[in-house]
């Protein structure tokens, strides 16, 4: 039994698809950073590691440090019984991650999840804490609990689980402080590649995001910090590839990240930088697209939504067509390029998704479909109690985009041409590049 102060935990996803994209918990190992500076002796398990040696069978992984998660298949909730798709519990079998964690003996237990209708993960997780635990303190963060609390709070009363402390808690860290607060990377198994962030919000506000919300608006972070985090992963556990999380990385450029690439130029870094969430095309010009390629830049997805219907003012056809221009003329091939279309919003026009496709593969784009998912406390929240078949204002399950929430009757076969269209031209634009 190894005696720790505090055990961080990423939970199960039980979900139709889950992939990793460059998927961490990043709060959670951010917040493990902070308090191991303190002097907190703690530990890590990834219920979702895809280098558990005892994994059945070992998930495929592909370029960049992404690939897949194991996966079992398990019961859909009942009201998804129309969907005509699978559902899954993603990460490590049962009884692997009950002896996981059973080789601890913490003071407090420190979990969080991110997307609102993932929550039965959680809940799994919190009956087994329970079990091998009993009343010792849990601490459920991530964005599910902000915007959907009370949620949390009468599901784990009406179940018996009511030992989860949002707040605070009595432990005192036993250990030595440490000099660096680094998210907790190191307490993986492997490091395929670390997360980023340089800022944290956004200044837009569109209807379908939840960052304003979350965040309460844009804040910069230094941008020497960054980059001394950078060599520190890059010089200290030889990582190369490297994600950025922010919501507007592009925004004020000149200031924030234009300093730091120049720096990374400067140093000589030969690091590889992903952006699995859509960059701004309106702040890419030919400076910023220069820097952008040669300071390592490998992925870059913008965000587009739609050419004609548009419902946010983020960018417009012409500035989206002058930034892949941009792109490609300081050397981003189309395999490193790529645009997110968002599908199944409220009122959809399927003629108009179709539309963007098309505009996407003319300008030889890959395009990618980010299925809309109802976020609480946004415009198109709103609109979706409208349209949607459930009720999503009671149940964070029916957030989940998978099953198209927004749409009174989805035509699952139209969405599947569509999805079959955008996968299609992935592949045409890439091998012909």
């Amino acid at each position: 039994m190894i005696e720790i102060d505090l055990l961080f935990i990423h939970p199960w996803i039980y979900d139709f698809s889950a992939h990793d994209f460059w998927l961490k918990p990043y709060g959670l190992l951010k917040l493990g950073g902070i308090l191991r500076k303190k002097g907190y002796i703690i530990s890590y398990v990834d219920l979702l590691d895809p280098f558990h040696p005892e994994l059945p069978k070992k998930p495929k992984r592909k370029a960049f440090g992404i690939g897949h998660f194991y996966k079992e298949p398990i019961p859909k909730p009942a009201p998804f019984l129309d969907v005509p798709r699978r559902y899954f519990r993603y990460g490590l079998p049962y009884e692997l991650a009950k002896r996981e964690l059973s080789k601890y003996k913490p003071k407090a237990i420190l979990t969080s999840i991110t997307m609102t209708y993932w929550y039965p993960g959680l809940f799994t997780l919190l009956e087994l804490l329970r079990d091998i635990f009993g009343e010792i303190p849990v601490f459920v963060g991530g964005i599910y609990t902000k915007l959907a609390f009370d949620h949390l709070k009468l599901s784990l009363e009406k179940g018996g689980l009511w030992n989860v402390y949002p707040i605070t808690c009595k432990v005192k860290p036993s250990g030595i402080p440490q000099e660096a607060d680094y998210p907790i990377f190191d307490l993986q198994r492997e490091i395929p590649y670390i997360v980023l962030m340089t800022s944290e919000g956004c200044p837009y506000h569109c209807p379908y995001c939840a960052s304003q919300k979350l965040h309460g608006g844009f804040k910069p972070y230094s941008s020497k910090e960054v980059l001394e985090e950078i060599i520190f992963w890059h010089k200290t556990y030889n990582v190369v590839d490297f994600a950025f999380y922010d919501d507007a990385l592009l925004y004020d450029f000149k200031n924030r990240m234009k300093p730091l690439l120049e720096a990374i130029i400067d140093l000589g870094l030969k690091v590889r930088f992903h952006t699995p969430n859509a960059v701004h095309a309106r702040f890419i010009d030919e400076e910023v697209a220069k820097l952008l390629k040669l300071s390592g830049f490998t992925t870059i997805r913008l965000g587009l939504e739609r050419v004609g219907k548009r419902f946010d003012s983020k960018v417009t056809s012409e500035e989206f067509i002058s930034a892949v221009a941009c792109l490609k003329r300081a050397g981003f091939r189309e395999e490193n390029l790529g645009a997110y279309v968002i599908f199944g919003i409220p009122y959809e026009d399927y003629e108009e998704v179709e539309r963007t496709l098309h505009f996407l593969f003319e300008l030889k784009v890959p395009p990618y479909l980010a299925e809309f998912s109802p976020v609480p406390g946004t415009a198109f929240f709103k609109l979706c109690k409208e349209t949607s078949r459930y009720p999503i204002d009671e149940d964070p399950i029916f957030h989940n985009k998978s099953v198209f929430p927004a749409v009174k009757k989805p035509d699952w076969e139209k969405i599947q041409a569509i999805k079959n269209l955008a996968r299609e031209m992935r592949r045409k634009i890439i091998s012909s590049s």
